[in-house]
Parts: structure tokens; C-alpha cells; sequence
């Protein structure tokens, strides 16, 4: 039995669609369970830090709207909803009213939040490239491509 035997991926048989979304699915879940483990030290999860970091990264001082920051993740809005309210109890984060709409929140990181961010940024990107350690530079380059290209054609 092949590694990728245990996990019910067949090698060779010419399926590669088939190898490849259990390849994939596969590494995200290593992947994941990895990245939620060193978050897990600074109280974080995936989806916390990364409402934060788009927040940090994409508004900037003015903060984003829940709306906006749902936008730039993978998050249904019930559950930003729920993580937002963990963040601002925390104090990472904190939520008013839009002037001129107030049925919109703006969503703003705290300094607490962003000290934080800035802290770990630089072990999270290690960690991020200690994950793709088995590709050299090219093979990354050839990766991402193609995987831009694939996502590209399913939005």
C-alpha cells in the first residue's frame, strides 16, 4: 500500500481529477490542523485570525464593514457574526455604528489586536513555508499558477 493508499487516494489509474481533489482536500486538512495548532497558543483560530488579518490589512485604520470583511474570507455571515463577537469580547476588535447607515457595523482592530498580529506574523509565515518545504521555488511558482487558474474558472 502506497502513503496515499491510507487515505483512499489511488495513484496512477489516469484519474487525475479525482486524485487531485483528495490530494487537495487532504492537504488542507494537514495544513489546517498545523496552522490551527500554533494559532491555538495566542487564543486564535483560522477564522479569528484571519477576520483580523483582513481587517488589519484592508482597512486599515478606517476598518472594514462585516459585509466588506466577509468579502475577502470564506466565512457564512452567521458565523462572522459569532467570531466578531468573540473578538470584541477579547478587546482585538471593536464595532460602531456607520454614521451615515447605522445598520452597518464598521469592524476596527484594536491596538491589543494588531501588537498581536505584528507579533506572530513572521513565525505564521514560517510556518506557512515549513508546510511547503517538499516544493522548491519554481514548483511553488507552478502551483499557485494553477491553482489561480483553476479557481478562476470556478467563480
Amino acid at each position: 500500500m502506497t502513503d496515499l493508499q491510507q487515505f483512499g487516494i489511488l495513484t496512477g489509474r489516469g484519474k487525475h481529477a479525482e486524485e487531485a481533489m483528495y490530494c487537495l482536500a487532504l492537504i488542507y486538512n494537514i495544513c489546517n490542523a498545523k496552522i490551527t495548532n500554533y494559532l491555538k497558543k495566542y487564543g486564535l483560530s483560522i477564522g479569528k485570525f484571519n477576520i483580523l488579518v483582513a481587517i488589519k490589512v484592508h482597512g486599515g485604520e478606517e476598518g472594514l464593514s462585516q459585509i466588506d470583511i466577509s468579502k475577502h474570507l470564506i466565512v457564512t455571515p452567521s458565523n462572522m457574526t459569532k467570531l466578531i463577537d468573540k473578538l470584541e469580547k477579547d478587546g482585538l476588535v471593536t464595532r460602531s455604528p456607520l454614521p451615515k447607515d447605522r445598520r452597518v457595523n464598521i469592524i476596527k482592530v484594536t491596538k491589543k489586536a494588531a501588537d498581536l498580529i505584528d507579533g506572530i506574523w513572521e513565525e505564521y509565515t514560517k510556518q506557512l513555508n515549513e508546510q511547503m518545504k517538499g516544493l522548491d521555488d519554481e514548483d511553488k511558482s507552478i502551483v499557485a499558477a494553477k491553482l489561480v487558474k483553476w479557481l478562476n474558472t470556478l467563480m
